[in-house]
């Protein structure tokens, strides 16, 4: 979705030599850069999407289309990389009218690669003709993961007279990697030369590390648990979370389920969710795509969840680098059982409370068969401990554990060979 564009008058026939200001409205796209003031009104709730917006007016230059004269073009600005540009097309029109905005709003981006460059996306990274890009206006390093225009690790070349533009909070900006494809030249109505933005540049970041956290991921799963103090941290989510990203990477997901991975780490009795978001995030760049999904916030928000386990696993998956992010989330709901069956137990308690008795008093005595007395006697006891077992879950309000159940039903042969031996001493 695009979170961030531009209201703007119609371009002036004549050059823009002095900028001026341009009013921005958006979800934060531009940020650290473009963020609000207090002249444009700040943050405020979005009535279409129940969101915060928010208004900024960065002063920018009318982008002059120029003049030709004997076939040669001149006083037109020659856009340079980093450049923001506030534009306005098709394109825009028809994602706004999806979203049932305003369609002659813009967008505001920046200028990544022009005609003839070669633009990749790789393990969060911005590679232009092959090489890293230094981006110190991105809100986080490692940030940018691929779309449907363009996905990670491939390559994509600008076509003339177009650019390929990203804004700088990459993880809510609609650019580029989206429906939104190149932009025209014939489309942008403002500009700011990157040389003019030192305005911004105490918000930047140092990009000093970048290169360091290659291969690496940027969640810290503590802070991010911090964000959530009605739910606590649990070991075994963590590693059932850890085990279906593995899955997902190796594209085993539909063999290896949530159910598998909650087993195999033993985490029982429980109500579950999953949520799976595939790219490099900080704690606050997860939390904040978290509550600006629907699905994901109210899982975060259910009060039915006590637990919650989160893994980043990155991966080389058929040479591109693929970080995966599962969060498993549990909650305990007591179970209810039928008084016909609590009554059934019941009666078995108190039936082998009376047959074991009496078939203890055949121990010793001549012309028994003590070898099958004593299985006998060992399968009744051990009945008789499973039926406590059982009775004990029940009046706790607890579900049955995998491995009671596994017990539950061997017992079922057990019953039918102690009714077999009962029978074969009862003959003697």
């Amino acid at each position: 979705m695009p979170t961030f564009w531009i209201s703007y008058t119609e371009i002036s026939k004549i050059v823009g030599r002095r900028p001026e200001p341009v009013e921005v409205v958006g979800t934060g796209s531009m940020y650290p850069s473009l963020y609000w003031d207090e002249v444009s009104g700040g943050p405020e709730k979005s009535s279409t999407e129940g969101v915060l917006e928010y208004r900024s007016s960065p002063k920018m230059y009318r982008y002059f289309e120029g003049v030709k004269f004997n076939n040669k073009e001149y006083l037109k600005p020659v856009l340079g990389y980093g450049d923001m540009v506030a534009f306005s097309s098709a394109k825009t029109r028809e994602i706004l009218e999806k979203e049932g905005k305003n369609v002659n709003l813009g967008f505001i981006k920046r200028v990544i690669g022009k005609a003839g460059d070669t633009i990749e996306l790789r393990d969060g990274y911005v590679l232009r003709n092959g090489a890293v890009i230094e981006e110190p206006y991105i809100r986080t390093a490692r940030s940018t993961y691929g779309g449907s225009s363009l996905a990670e690790c491939v390559k994509v070349t600008v076509p003339p007279n177009s650019y390929f533009v990203l804004g700088d909070n990459r993880k809510v900006s609609s650019d580029s990697r989206f429906d939104l494809s190149f932009v025209g030249d014939q489309d942008i109505q403002y500009y700011l030369p990157l040389s003019g933005q030192s305005i911004y540049h105490s918000l930047w970041r140092d990009t000093k590390s970048d290169a360091d956290l290659s291969g690496t991921s940027t969640l810290n799963s503590a802070d991010f648990y911090s964000k959530l103090p009605n739910l606590k941290s649990n070991k075994k989510l963590e590693k059932s979370s850890s085990a279906r990203a593995s899955a997902l990477l190796n594209n085993e997901s539909t063999t290896y389920k949530l159910e598998n991975a909650l087993s195999d780490a033993g985490y029982k009795n429980i109500v579950t969710g999953e949520f799976v978001i595939y790219g490099h995030f900080t704690a606050d760049e997860l939390w904040e795509n978290m509550q600006n999904n629907y699905d994901t916030k109210a899982q975060l928000n259910n009060p039915e969840y006590d637990d919650i386990g989160i893994s980043a696993v990155l991966r080389d998956v058929a040479g591109c680098p693929t970080q995966v992010i599962v969060g498993h989330l549990g909650g305990y709901v007591p179970a209810t059982y039928e008084e016909s069956m609590r009554e059934s137990w019941s009666n078995a308690k108190t039936n082998l409370s009376e047959v074991i008795p009496s078939w203890e008093k055949a121990v010793g005595v001549t012309g028994v068969d003590q070898d099958k007395l004593s299985e006998l006697l060992n399968l009744l006891r051990a009945k008789q401990a499973l039926v406590d077992e059982v009775l004990g879950v029940m009046s706790r309000r607890e579900w049955m554990s995998d491995e009671l159940e596994n017990r539950l039903r061997q017992d079922e042969a057990n019953s039918k060979r102690a009714s077999e031996l009962a029978k074969e001493l009862s003959g003697e």
